[in-house]
């Protein structure tokens, strides 16, 4: 039993009710969602945000189009992260700490639950502008009854749900509402007052600084975030730095159980 519910229960057959700029199309339960928002980018309007009509996870991805370079459009990683983690922070019950870890993880208590990912149009280098880019966030909810089993043998202590942790009072609906709310929030503050206070943001909520690891199997020691949101490590001795779009080419695909 707990405390706290929804004020305004969501049905999930309903669309989610978004921000003027943004409009939702939803995509089958089993279709992988940045994979749809990456086929259409090309001729899709910006500010479409693509989510899943899955119920024991939210899934979105936002179709942008930068005006700024490839280097410079990956900040909108932190972003999403910071506007997801905001949205749990709004919805959920105090207990639960959001914490960040890169390449792009949520965490809820220190366990992993959340993810963030970049899809920028493969044409564009790192100093030319995308002619799109997508920004998706998955938070797992709920396990499915007939999936526990399995989610048992492969979590671990290092997986959680919002269930695990208390709020599985949250609906879908709801959060996909809260965080394109929240992400536009700090697109805002991002257009007008840079990275910085992104930067800032983040770093209060910065998992413990652990090895980043390669995915060549190398540990990378980490040092911080540089100015362009680029992950600042030391592998072999020799200080290097990962910029946002480059964290998956890098670390290897981030993925939940």
């Amino acid at each position: 039993m707990t405390l706290y519910f929804e004020d305004d229960p969501a049905d999930p057959a309903t669309p989610p009710q978004l921000p003027p700029l943004l409009r939702a199309v939803d995509v089958p339960a089993g279709q992988d969602v940045l994979a749809k928002a990456i086929a259409v980018a090309p001729n899709t309007e910006v500010g479409t945000v693509f989510y899943s009509q899955r119920i024991d996870r939210m899934q979105i991805a936002v179709r942008l189009e930068p005006d700024v370079p490839v280097r410079n459009a990956g900040q909108m990683l932190f972003a999403m992260m910071i506007g997801l983690g905001d949205a749990v922070g709004a919805l959920a019950p105090p207990e639960i700490a959001v914490t960040y870890q890169l390449p792009g993880y949520l965490l809820l208590n220190r366990g992993r639950a959340g993810l963030v990912r970049l899809a920028i149009d493969p044409a564009a280098g790192s100093d030319d502008v995308p002619d799109w880019m997508i920004v998706s966030a998955e938070l797992r909810l709920t396990s499915e009854e007939n999936e526990q089993t399995e989610w048992l043998k492969t979590a671990g202590p290092e997986q959680t749900t919002m269930t695990e942790e208390g709020g599985g009072f949250i609906s879908r609906t709801r959060l996909v509402e809260s965080c394109c709310r929240h992400f536009l929030v700090w697109v805002n503050r991002w257009q007008d007052d840079g990275f910085r206070p992104l930067y800032d943001s983040w770093m209060q909520r910065l998992e413990t600084p652990a090895p980043i690891d390669f995915a060549g199997g190398e540990q990378a020691e980490w040092l911080g975030l540089d100015e362009d949101g680029g992950a600042l490590v030391k592998l072999d001795g020799k200080p290097s730095s990962v910029l946002p779009h480059e964290l998956e080419a890098v670390c290897g695909t981030p993925q939940l159980p």
